[in-house]
């Protein structure tokens, strides 16, 4: 049976759904190969998730892929200053994002493009040395380096650059996104560190329902992956209260 044909009985059967477990999909499956052994079904299942017929959005749970995942634009200046810490930092591990994608979720337009690159804690001081000593030229013009608590205390007076670049500590266990050869950040990190780093993500606080419920009307979300850095940052309650206000999106 042909993936369009699949897709077409999936709608069928479980489109008034916002969530299928698994246990309905194997149920299904049967029906079309009642021989096949478990293993093979549950296979059969991994299939239709990696060719994007099924998303998984938690532990046992499905949706029918009519939104997209989100994939990352890299912009060329993350790119060049990732290029640059793969040659003289390479055993750091470093996620670079910036915070386009977030305009994009909002109704009012912050007037900055934050420019993150995550690294290993003990390495911040490392990174921004070789960016100082090394600087990257965009427009003809030195990037603006800053470290994380010295933007922190810089923006307290004001933007003192409307695209800068923060040197910020990566935390451990951090969900990332391979994009190519780069590593970036998913929309679960991202979303999640808008709750926790008010500080630095402060213009975005209060829009941040709105952009949470168009992210999850936009793109396909993980709740469990959400959760799960929402816990290693000791922010589950506040990104649960969140989640209460954005159901999973109609299909």
């Amino acid at each position: 049976m042909s993936n369009a044909t699949i897709h077409t009985t999936l709608r069928e059967q479980f489109g008034t759904q916002d969530t299928i477990p698994k246990a309905a999909l194997i149920d299904l499956l049967e029906r079309y190969w009642g021989e096949a052994k478990p293993s093979t079904l549950a296979w059969r299942l991994h299939e239709l998730t990696q060719e994007g017929v099924l998303v998984r959005t938690g532990y046992g749970q499905y949706q029918i892929n009519n939104r997209p995942t989100y994939q990352p634009d890299l912009s060329p200046t993350l790119r060049k200053i990732s290029d640059r810490l793969k040659a003289q930092l390479p055993f750091t591990d470093c996620c670079v994002w910036d915070t386009r994608v977030l305009a994009d979720l909002m109704i009012q337009q912050p007037m900055s493009v934050l420019q993150l690159v995550e690294v290993d804690r003990v390495a911040v001081e490392s990174v921004y040395q070789l960016l100082q000593e090394q600087p990257i030229r965009v427009d003809r013009k030195n990037l603006a380096v800053y470290r994380y608590e010295d933007w922190l205390l810089l923006s307290q007076h004001g933007l003192p650059s409307a695209t800068p670049v923060i040197i910020k500590p990566l935390i451990s266990e951090s969900p990332v996104q391979q994009q190519g050869r780069y590593v970036t950040a998913p929309l679960e990190k991202m979303l999640v560190d808008l709750v926790a780093d008010t500080d630095l993500f402060f213009t975005y606080q209060e829009e941040l329902p709105y952009i949470v419920r168009t992210a999850f009307a936009k793109f396909v979300i993980n709740r469990d992956k959400l959760r799960r850095y929402a816990r290693r940052r000791n922010r589950l309650e506040q990104v649960e209260q969140l989640l209460s206000q954005s159901p999973p999106a109609k299909h």
